[in-house]
């Protein structure tokens, strides 16, 4: 890209669109209960966000400039949410809606205006995925996972057990959130058992297995985590991706 912005994968740098500007807010809402005398407040919230971006886009020729708009317009129709990649922040992406493309045809070769984004999850992820590889051969294993970026994040844990656990619990504890998950069944070498913090599932061989979980979907902070793992023997995977506010 070259001060443009990419949406769903599509560099629309490539329809003659410069970014100029764009307007990103960050706010957090405070709910509160009033009673007589007195409101107690009860934990922040972080709003979705409204991204206003200001563009223009310039062609050879006004026939070329009508065709632009009309590419531009082509790649922003999607109802549901895609990607959306700025190149002043090309480390990273939002999960963004579109909302309205206003402007004017300032000559014949140039429109100017905005595109308007809904950003409901207001935090931005970062483009690659961390893997971070773990062996557990102790019972119970303990580690640190250090996680960058400024929010928490939601990782996939997979574990890929070495022996014969025969009515085991299996549990993933965080210290830092004070978040625990157990499974308790039956494992066998080479089995791969899948936590799913992100989408709160859990999955044995790649089949949905809830019937046994108990407790809660470990989340990760930023910074170190001291993480627990009982009941099992093997390998463990954790994948997530940064996350910036």
């Amino acid at each position: 890209m070259a001060d443009s912005f990419s949406f769903n994968e599509v560099d629309l740098c490539a329809y003659g669109l410069r970014l100029r500007s764009h307007e990103e807010p960050f706010d957090q809402e405070t709910p509160a209960a009033q009673l007589i005398d007195k409101a107690y407040g009860f934990n922040s919230l972080r709003p979705p966000k409204t991204f206003t971006l200001d563009v223009a886009v310039s062609a050879a020729d006004k026939a070329t400039l009508l065709s632009y708009l009309d590419s531009i317009k082509g790649t922003l129709n999607e109802r549901g949410d895609c990607k959306l990649t700025l190149d002043t922040f090309d480390d990273r992406y939002w999960m963004a809606r579109f909302v309205g493309m206003d402007g004017q045809i300032k000559t014949a070769r140039i429109w100017e205006g905005t595109i308007t984004f809904a950003v409901n999850d207001p935090a931005a992820y970062d483009n690659d995925e961390t893997s971070s590889p773990h062996t557990i051969d102790e019972d119970p294993e303990e580690f640190t996972e250090t996680v960058s970026g400024t929010e928490k994040v939601s990782p996939v844990y997979t574990l890929t057990c070495d022996d014969t656990l025969t009515d085991t619990t299996v549990i993933i504890t965080n210290a830092a959130t004070g978040e625990a998950i157990e499974w308790t069944g039956d494992l066998v070498d080479t089995d791969v058992l899948e936590i799913d913090a992100g989408n709160y599932t859990v999955k044995l061989n790649g089949a949905e297995d809830m019937t046994t979980v108990d407790g809660q979907f470990p989340q990760l902070l930023p910074g170190g985590n001291l993480i627990t793992v009982e009941g099992f023997s093997g390998s463990l995977s954790i994948v997530y991706r940064e996350r910036y506010v």
